[in-house]
């Protein structure tokens, strides 16, 4: 159960408000020791439950490792040439003392946080993990967790044999110990990752969404909105599984390379399929790691083109007359004020009446003619009273787009009702990945599949598939007091987070941004992946969020990429305790996988 010769010394106990106690150790300073504690380190000690018949242990995880030379304690203060020669005699104990302690002055400080179990060892019987029973006695000895106990305690309480699981990685200290995810409670209870530039954000969320694809036991609905449009490559062995309905959903022409949306959507004069894959080459992004592999993906994005798995949400198709004229961000919408409003409003509602009449506004698509109709009624009206001619302007235009875009068949396109319909599949796992060149159109279309597939399911009470709708860069989506179409994703975003988990709508955002993001928001995630954040402002949003110390959070300066800090009140087996984990690389997954499917190319 515990790692041989080693022991320490439970030294302090103290109340702390985010994790119940504060726990003081010292062990005595060898380079083993150094090398074996960690941050994530588990540790028994004693506990006042334990008595004659059986041990209790209590679990703890070491937060912070501190290697401590007492005759050092007055740092660089005092006679430099006695402070010299200290510090030069400290550097000699720190070396001969590799695997047995010699010197009193030399001790590893350990501050470690209750995981809230303990270890029940009987005097006959195999020891169980359960609940703690009484905090962990002071002056005891404190020993470390091997690997199959530090396993049974990472992972306490889940079944492997009965629930929908996928492996996240292991302990970053320790790579025979797989932290296990619970899927479900991952996507319907909402998760975050946060992190500074370059500690692997994409990296990371490529790796979840490949994991719980194919792992989930059920079929599984990710819907990803890509504001960078960086994951056509991150997510291409995705794409093209058999067993992942994977498809890179385009908004607006403009989106793609004007060749390649031709060529998807069979219009006359398009490029070969060859020339139309090229196009998408140039235009997806790849991380270094990959770019010895461009030969590989290239032929993976020729793949992807020729599968038919592009496509393009054909807007007038789905756009209802209630979508343009009747949402908040009309120019007599609810957020803008006026004496004018009234009868800026009615300009349009009275050449509605005139073109439909008093019909049902809501589920009237724009048709060519349609559009046409409304559009030079519009123009009459207004060029007998030109006082509302610049507010109605946007809609003008929008209504000049709706006839050309009406009249034309794509291939390519899809409707919001197809979408939907997908989403509500219970037969097959699938992907949607969300690319706009507009930021505005890719909030405004969170808004409106968001509004939909919510109110079908609530009012039709469905619950399954699982569906999760992923906001990469989030404090693009979710900005604390957000107007236009910031204000459209966030309201969403709100709605899926609040309300969604009862009809199996999960939340999940990633950003390096935190202090951006709505605190409404913020605070309904049940798991987090946190790494490095230099910044104090955003460490204490999250830890107010997550209701954890500054000082937990500071181990994650320490990481290296792919190493993150997880926290979870739901998903994992320790409930609210973070745990340092070693996450595999996307990278290489994806470099295994193209090797693979294409071992000739070089």
């Amino acid at each position: 159960m515990f790692v041989k010769d080693m022991e320490g010394t439970l030294m302090e106990v103290a109340e702390a408000p985010e994790t119940r106690y504060r726990y003081v150790v010292w062990f005595d300073y060898t380079r083993r020791a150094i090398n074996e504690i960690q941050e994530g380190t588990l540790l028994a000690v004693p506990n006042f439950a334990g008595d004659a018949s059986t041990h209790r242990y209590s679990v703890l995880e070491v937060a912070t490792v501190l290697p401590t030379h007492y005759a050092l304690q007055g740092g660089a203060g005092g006679y430099p040439g006695f402070v010299v020669e200290a510090a030069r005699s400290a550097s000699e104990d720190w070396e001969v003392q590799e695997s047995e302690a010699t010197e009193d002055t030399t001790k590893i400080r350990i501050v470690a946080i209750p995981t809230n179990l303990e270890i029940v060892e009987p005097l006959n019987g195999e020891p169980k993990v359960g609940g703690e029973s009484n905090i962990a006695m002071v002056g005891s000895r404190v020993r470390i967790l091997d690997s199959e106990y530090s396993n049974l305690v990472a992972n306490n309480g889940i079944r492997p044999e009965e629930e929908n699981l996928t492996v996240i990685g292991t302990m970053a200290r320790d790579d025979k110990v797989e932290i296990l995810l619970r899927i479900e409670e991952l996507y319907r209870t909402h998760f975050a990752i946060f992190g500074f530039t370059g500690v692997g954000k994409s990296n990371l969320l490529s790796t979840i969404v490949a994991k719980v694809l194919n792992d989930a036991t059920h079929p599984l609905k990710l819907v990803f909105f890509d504001l960078m449009s960086e994951y056509t490559g991150l997510l291409l062995d995705q794409f093209l599984s058999e067993k992942v309905d994977g498809r890179l959903l385009v908004l607006g022409r403009h989106t793609l390379p004007e060749g390649l949306f031709q060529h998807i959507n069979g219009l006359p004069g398009a490029p070969k399929l060859d020339e139309a894959a090229r196009h998408l080459v140039r235009y997806t992004l790849l991380p270094k790691a990959l770019v010895p592999e461009r030969r590989r993906i290239a032929f993976g994005l020729r793949d992807l083109v020729h599968s038919g798995k592009i496509r393009y949400f054909h807007d007038a198709q789905s756009l209802t007359v209630w979508d343009l004229f009747f949402t908040d961000q009309t120019p007599w919408g609810k957020d803008r004020k006026g004496a004018n409003i009234a009868k800026r409003a009615e300009v349009a509602k009275g050449v509605l009446r005139e073109v439909l009449g008093r019909g049902d506004y809501k589920h009237t698509t724009f048709t060519a003619d349609l559009a046409r109709k409304i559009r030079e009624g519009l123009e009459a009206a207004l060029a007998a009273d030109a006082f509302f001619q610049d507010d109605y302007a946007p809609i003008l235009s929008r209504l000049e787009d709706l006839e050309t875009a009406a009249a034309q068949d794509f291939a390519a396109g899809i409707t919001l009702e197809e979408i939907v319909a997908d989403l509500n599949d219970r037969s097959r796992a699938s992907l949607w990945v969300v690319q706009a060149h507009n930021p505005h159109e890719l909030r405004a279309f969170a808004k409106r599949l968001g509004n939909e597939i919510y109110e079908q399911r609530r009012l039709g009470g469905i619950i399954d598939p699982l569906v999760s709708f992923i906001f990469d860069e989030a404090d693009e989506f979710i900005r604390r007091e957000g107007k236009g179409s910031y204000e459209e994703s966030l309201e969403i975003a709100e709605t899926l987070a609040r309300r969604g988990r009862k009809f199996g709508l999960g939340l999940g955002i990633a950003t390096q941004r935190i202090r951006y993001l709505d605190t409404n928001v913020m605070a309904q995630p049940h798991t987090y992946f946190i790494s490095k954040l230099p910044r104090q402002s955003d460490r204490q949003v999250v830890a107010e969020a997550f209701g954890v110390s500054e000082e937990l959070l500071n181990q994650t300066f320490k990481f290296k990429k792919g190493q993150w800090l997880l926290m979870s009140h739901d998903a994992t087996g320790l409930e609210a305790v973070p745990v340092p984990i070693r996450t595999p690389d996307a990278n290489a997954r994806l470099a295994s996988w193209l090797r693979e499917r294409y071992p000739d190319v070089k």
